[in-house]
């Protein structure tokens, strides 16, 4: 189902929580919505899924006007950060949940929950309670019981960032996985870049209740509309008077660089390392290299380098 915002306007007393947004999220897309914290992203959710009414503009899924329809009538699964379990329930009727609430047949049901769980891989957790779960398995019955009444769309407000970092990649993989074969028309709102740039098909970035820019996120992180999408998608730098990926430039002989420098620190982030010099027009830079380039070129704190963009060399 495709969704489509048209001038949606929220205020919050003197607060523009959403302010004019208009954006197109393609049938079956994952889309991703983000932006540093108060940038509006959270409540453009609420706005798509009916738990807050805008002050202005439409929402339209699939064609259809809900505006001013009631959020439990949208078709519409939730997922959040706080996934708020029944914890006297166990896992397969947290997911029934729903199933029984619209009183559909238990045969259905049971058919429906067996299903589930083996796509987000807890057959052998049916009978387990929320408590005997772990901060992984829980996100994805939450997931399972907001995919159970089969939602034409699927809304995820920050579900991962309760969980540590290598959870979080895991169950990045896995929702990207998952997305290929429901192909549920999804939203994610995030502030991960990392997160946002790894699942998502389409991006919505944000600041101060505006959308700056949207697209593929490949198209964003390339050709980014302002220096604010181009700090907030990946590293980046000062040079020249630019907003800079730190992996375009390079360290060279001082005598061939476009600007001369000195070293002052070395940082290693594993495989790779960043550098940072200190360049003779009174900035700083830093610079993105891998470890053996570092030794081959024998980068020492206090070294006068070049420095300059890679498409500089010739």
């Amino acid at each position: 189902m495709s969704i489509s915002l048209s001038h949606l306007t929220k205020h919050y007393g003197k607060t523009n929580a959403v302010n004019d947004v208009s954006a197109e999220i393609g049938h079956g897309s994952l889309t991703a919505i983000l932006g540093p914290s108060g940038s509006g992203k959270s409540t453009l959710l609420k706005l798509i899924s009916g738990l807050e009414r805008p002050d202005e503009g439409t929402v339209v899924i699939d064609g259809d006007d809900v505006t001013k329809v009631d959020p439990r009538h949208r078709d519409i699964g939730f997922c959040f950060q706080h996934y708020a379990p029944f914890r006297h329930m166990n896992v397969a009727k947290n997911v029934a949940f729903g199933l029984k609430v619209r009183r559909r047949p238990a045969k259905e049901i049971d058919a429906r929950v067996d299903e589930l769980l083996a796509l987000v891989k807890l057959e052998g957790k049916a009978k387990s309670y929320p408590s005997q779960l772990s901060g992984g398995e829980r996100q994805r019955m939450a997931l399972a019981r907001a995919l159970a009444i089969e939602p034409r769309v699927l809304l995820l407000d920050e579900p991962f960032g309760a969980l540590d970092a290598v959870v979080r990649a895991e169950l990045r993989h896995w929702l990207k996985e998952l997305h290929g074969q429901i192909h549920v028309t999804t939203v994610l709102v995030t502030h991960d870049q990392q997160e946002a740039m790894e699942v998502a098909d389409q991006l919505i970035v944000m600041r101060s209740g505006r959308v700056v820019q949207s697209g593929n996120p490949l198209s964003l992180y390339e050709s980014p509309a302002t220096d604010f999408v181009h700090e907030f998608l990946g590293p980046s730098t000062m040079f020249q008077g630019q907003v800079t990926r730190p992996h375009d430039l390079e360290l060279v002989s001082v005598y061939q660089g476009t600007v001369k420098g000195r070293i002052t620190s070395i940082v290693s982030l594993g495989f790779e390392a960043q550098v940072t010099v200190e360049l003779s027009d009174g900035t700083t830079t830093w610079v993105q290299l891998s470890r053996n380039e570092i030794s081959t070129m024998g980068l020492r704190v206090a070294l006068l380098v070049g420095v300059r963009r890679r498409e500089d060399d010739v």
